[in-house]
């Protein structure tokens, strides 16, 4: 295809690929949506590189999915297949570093953790921790979802942390958005409005973020409940007392079990709150007895874990032990979010609608900003179950958004909840359409993701 010839003279000959093996790999994300075989796979190293691919996909209107570790959970990078994977992977560049302001200017290829092994001799961190996949998740796929993790309750997501961007936008124009400045209102802000835009706006190429200074002290504490619903009421209680908890993490009973089958941690088997407390040891002090005391009022007990047991090591393997729980069953999943005084009534409605149906449900997640995901396994050979498990899985998103919520806390829309992306946003979608048409007006950036144009 004439296509293929034009983008492949314009890189180097290891990074353009039609082999079977690698479109295969470029396919799929870590959604359980099916994957879809591109045309090719271009490993960009450069903005010049990227900005030449974008304009002969432009003149050619080639769809192009921008992908980085390829980890997305919602199918956010899953190509069409008349279209191509650019693959930003091989950006691991720290471009500048300006310590003394708690700055750094990264390629949105870098991992996150290499990026915090980088600033830790200097004292500094980037706070918003993607949860268990920091050893594989990218800058620039941090950005792209608005990713949030463990330590978001204290620190904040992505977004807050973004203060400058080089883009690409739909034409192959090179655009700087932002500054350095901390504060400012100079003109809209376009870095927030690429922050979370799931690749549909433009290619980030570059990324200056602000940092935070590692904390004092840490401490971790745990405690289980009877049941999952005053797990629940305690973490509602604790937010409301304002306590400063840096990580407040749900498990419940069927993760725990799950952890425990893949694992072999010997926990008991009963809903679980993880929490972290940073500062000096005055502040850990004091914060770790009163979250005593609240955990307490909801017949919280404190859990201690073998010397070995990391909480967040545990943490990390959650979804994994979700899905070996069943060998052959499928993870339905969703990352709703919702007002934090919810969250009971959220957790309660997870599992009673699961139980009613016969469904097996997990519930877990980054419960200080009332961020839940509920995972739920079923037989994709039985249509009936899995009908049943998308119906549920419809309810829970319905009922977040009756509850002033989100379709998504953390994940994006990509695929995986599109269908009722205009149910929680109403007419401003109309909005979203022709903002999208701005920044591509051929429609080639990660089209049909979140909404359809």
């Amino acid at each position: 295809m004439d296509i293929l010839k034009k983008l492949t003279s314009l890189v180097p000959e290891d990074q353009f690929s039609i082999q079977a093996d690698q479109l295969n790999v470029a396919s799929e994300d870590e959604s359980t949506l099916p994957g879809v075989k591109p045309l090719a796979v271009i490993w960009a190293t450069n903005t010049k590189e990227i900005s030449e691919i974008v304009k002969t996909c432009y003149e050619a209107k080639i769809p192009i999915t921008t992908r980085g570790a390829g980890s997305a959970l919602e199918g956010s990078t899953i190509p069409l297949p008349d279209g191509i994977v650019l693959d930003l992977s091989r950006m691991t560049n720290i471009i500048e570093y300006w310590p003394d302001d708690l700055q750094v200017k990264v390629e949105p290829g870098i991992i996150y953790d290499d990026l915090n092994l980088y600033l830790k001799n200097d004292g500094l961190f980037f706070p918003p921790s993607p949860g268990g996949s920091g050893d594989i998740a990218t800058i620039g796929g941090m950005v792209s979802t608005n990713a949030s993790g463990i330590y978001s309750v204290k620190y904040g997501g992505t977004r807050e942390y973004v203060l400058e961007l080089e883009v690409i936008t739909g034409t192959g124009e090179i655009v700087k958005l932002g500054n350095r400045a901390i504060k400012r209102s100079s003109g809209y802000n376009l870095v927030d409005l690429i922050s979370g835009s799931e690749g549909t706006l433009a290619v980030i190429s570059a990324i200056t973020i602000k940092l935070a200074g590692l904390p004092e002290g840490r401490r971790q504490i745990a405690f289980i409940f009877g049941d999952e619903k005053s797990a629940s009421k305690a973490v509602s209680e604790m937010c409301r007392y304002g306590l400063d908890l840096a990580a407040i993490e749900f498990l419940d009973r069927a993760v725990i079990q799950a952890l425990n089958s893949l694992k072999n941690y010997n926990l008991d088997e009963l809903p679980s709150l993880f929490l972290e407390i940073h500062g000096p040891e005055e502040v850990l002090d004091s914060n770790a007895e009163l979250a005593n005391e609240v955990c307490s009022e909801f017949g919280g007990k404190p859990l201690m874990l073998a010397d070995n047991h990391n909480p967040w090591e545990i943490r990390h393997w959650v979804t994994e032990a979700i899905k070996h729980r069943k060998p052959g069953y499928t993870i339905l999943r969703n990352d709703v979010a919702f007002p934090i005084s919810k969250l009971p009534e959220m957790v309660e409605f997870c599992h009673k609608t699961a139980n009613e149906n016969n469904i097996i449900m997990h519930t877990f997640g980054h419960v200080g900003l009332g961020l839940l995901h509920a995972l739920m396994l079923a037989n994709r050979d039985d249509q009936q179950e899995w009908d049943k498990a998308q119906k549920i899985n419809d309810l829970i998103i319905r009922k977040t958004i009756d509850l002033g919520g989100t379709i998504s806390g953390e994940h994006g829309i990509g695929l995986g909840h599109k269908d009722l992306f205009e149910l929680e946003h109403g007419k401003a979608v109309n909005l979203m359409r022709k903002i999208k048409l701005q920044f591509d007006p051929k429609n080639i950036l990660n089209p049909g993701k979140i909404f359809d144009i």
